[in-house]
């Protein structure tokens, strides 16, 4: 999706740095290291972080937060998922997007309940949840 979004914008993607943690929750913590590679004595090399969930993002407030980096002035993060009651509690708070989990669950128990078989893609409205990360 980052990649799709990018080209529409009229942005090369690999022109950024991007990389893709493994599956699993173990994963999360690996973000620090990655993203600490791109962290020079005098400044970041990004601008901007965009995470892939909210618990990676709240790694990467730890990294540059101890790195005495400001956000998002010096640089803007933004989750995924916006992790039950949690979005509000990052200092500044986390700029997110809404993982609509009742309407997938909704969808979901409507199509074994109407005994539906297609496997098409059901979009759902994923709302953004500008906050003051970015």
């Amino acid at each position: 999706g980052m990649e799709r979004a990018c080209r529409e914008a009229g942005v090369d993607p690999d022109a950024m740095f991007h990389h893709y943690l493994p599956p699993g929750e173990r994963h999360h913590i690996d973000a620090a290291e990655i993203a600490g590679h791109y962290l020079s004595a005098a400044r970041p090399m990004f601008d901007a972080v965009v995470c892939g969930n909210d618990r990676v993002a709240f790694v990467i407030y730890q990294l540059l937060l101890g790195r005495g980096l400001r956000i998002p002035q010096d640089v803007a993060v933004l989750g995924y998922d916006n992790m039950v009651g949690t979005g509000e509690l990052f200092l500044p708070p986390l700029s997110t997007v809404q993982l609509p989990h009742y309407e997938i669950g909704r969808l979901s128990a409507l199509h074994l309940i109407q005994g539906l078989d297609h496997r098409d893609t059901v979009r759902v409205d994923s709302p953004w949840l500008p906050r003051a990360s970015i």
